[in-house]
């Protein structure tokens, strides 16, 4: 029998108060914002949008008061303008999410194998010198009109893998190390010139360029996973993930996987094979063990995907309590989960 817990109200922390006032700080988010009324921030999006007090939730600032009455059980959220900032600082709404997210949503560092044949090149430096600066010069094979770009090198390489694809049909993605920034100086008929702005390590023959991303970014909420995936692996190629690194897991677009969406990451139960007093962990040499007793999965970590790609997509570890690798199951919030059994 399954017991489902339908969330009665998932705002039970505030319902207890008849009206909770709360100041907007610099560094909030709206998702921190949601965790001070409510007990479940899962529900919070209808809440920020059912309210017509609140015209657009992305642009609210620090210094504005939010206050949220309840009425015959429901909440209703009030706004007051308050834009008490320095006049020497530019105005910054609240972001729905954390700032750790945001340096990875700016630029596309993982992009189809079959884009890298049309993207232009680096063909080297006058002086043929890898270790470069800025204010040195490079040559692109390609006439640019653009003027900032930012130069990459293929890392690792994904396939996605579905028993009715073969081995040479499989959707493939790359991803890519960003290694420098420039600006085009000069151009000609079959190539560029680019000096360069910033550099992070040296720079190759044949690494490729992207246009500089657009800095102004779609929000997005964070919501729950609706399926579950699989990690294929550190965006780099790394054996583990951490904290704030990047991972691609093997459900994108097709599966309904979009910008917003968090997954747990589990870690399988262990197996523990024999009788009471003699309980011992399976080994993988034990083909037929008598007695099987599976222990149950663990969570070791959360993650929230910032890009989805048709199969594939990428997401942030923002949570984890040891090493993440390729292999582990990412499946909706277990707090999602009991709410929407219904």
């Amino acid at each position: 029998m399954t017991v489902l817990l339908t969330a009665l109200l998932p705002f039970s922390v505030a319902a207890q108060k008849s009206e909770t006032r709360y100041t907007v700080e610099r560094g909030d988010t709206l998702w921190d914002i949601a965790a001070t009324f409510f007990a479940d921030p899962w529900h919070w999006p209808k809440v920020w949008y059912d309210n017509p007090s609140i015209k657009d939730p992305h642009l609210i600032y620090p210094g504005d008061t939010l206050t949220l009455k309840w009425q015959q059980g429901k909440p209703h959220l009030t706004y007051q303008a308050s834009h008490t900032i320095a006049a020497d600082e530019p105005a910054s709404p609240v972001p729905s999410v954390g700032p750790l997210l945001l340096p990875h949503v700016a630029q596309d560092t993982l992009i189809e194998k079959a884009r890298l044949v049309a993207l232009p090149r680096v063909l080297g430096s006058p002086e043929g010198r890898r270790l470069l600066s800025a204010a040195d010069t490079v040559y692109i094979d390609a006439a640019l009109h653009a003027i900032d770009w930012q130069v990459y090198r293929v890392a690792h390489t994904f396939s996605h893998q579905r028993a009715d694809q073969t081995a040479d049909n499989r959707p493939q993605m790359v991803s890519l190390t960003h290694v420098a920034s420039g600006s085009i100086t000069d151009v000609a008929s079959n190539y560029s010139v680019m000096t360069l702005t910033q550099v992070n390590q040296e720079i190759r023959p044949n690494d490729v360029l992207l246009p500089a991303p657009d800095r102004v970014q779609a929000p997005f909420w964070p919501y729950p996973a609706k399926t579950k995936a699989t990690l294929l692996g550190h965006l780099y190629g790394s054996e583990y993930v951490a904290q704030g690194q990047l991972v691609v897991l093997d459900k994108g677009a097709k599966a309904q996987v979009s910008a917003g969406q968090v997954f747990e990451v589990t870690q399988s139960g262990k197996q523990v094979v024999n009788q009471p007093g003699e309980y011992q962990y399976q080994a993988q040499a034990d083909k037929t063990p008598p007695e099987v007793t599976v222990l149950p999965n663990v969570k070791i970590g959360e993650l929230m995907v910032i890009r989805s790609y048709p199969w594939m997509s990428l997401a942030v570890v923002q949570q984890a309590t040891q090493p993440i690798k390729a292999g582990m199951q990412a499946i909706p919030p277990s707090s999602a989960r009991i709410s929407h059994e219904r």
